[in-house]
């Protein structure tokens, strides 16, 4: 449960340094969303430009068995890298955004 508190903090951090990025147009709010109950961390974009909804997840991250799953990334950030970083050992993290058979040619967990 240790291991899974020390991953709950980093993907906190990842998600709280990137989601202060403010976008460079528009008055565009950045929400966070960590679902520590349910492991679910997310970067959130809302708005609303001329009569045109903006709205989107620009990060999403989850935590499942005791690995970090990358579900989503629309960033230039390399989250693993960043996580291999932070000491997450590579056999825990799942690129979860690439498909189940591509994931065996990564040096990552496969699921």
């Amino acid at each position: 449960m240790a291991k899974v508190d020390e991953y709950r903090n980093y993907i906190q951090q990842l998600i709280s340094k990137y989601a202060s990025y403010k976008p460079s147009y528009g008055e565009i709010e950045v929400e966070m969303i960590f679902d520590t109950e349910r492991d679910h961390y997310q970067i959130v974009h809302i708005s609303w430009e001329n009569k045109h909804r903006v709205y989107g997840c620009s990060m999403h991250i989850d935590i499942k068995n005791e690995k970090i799953w990358i579900q989503w990334n629309v960033t230039e950030v390399d989250i693993a890298d960043e996580l291999v970083q932070m000491g997450v050992p590579k056999q825990d993290i799942v690129i979860g955004l690439h498909s189940p058979y591509k994931r065996q040619f990564t040096d990552f967990a496969v699921g």
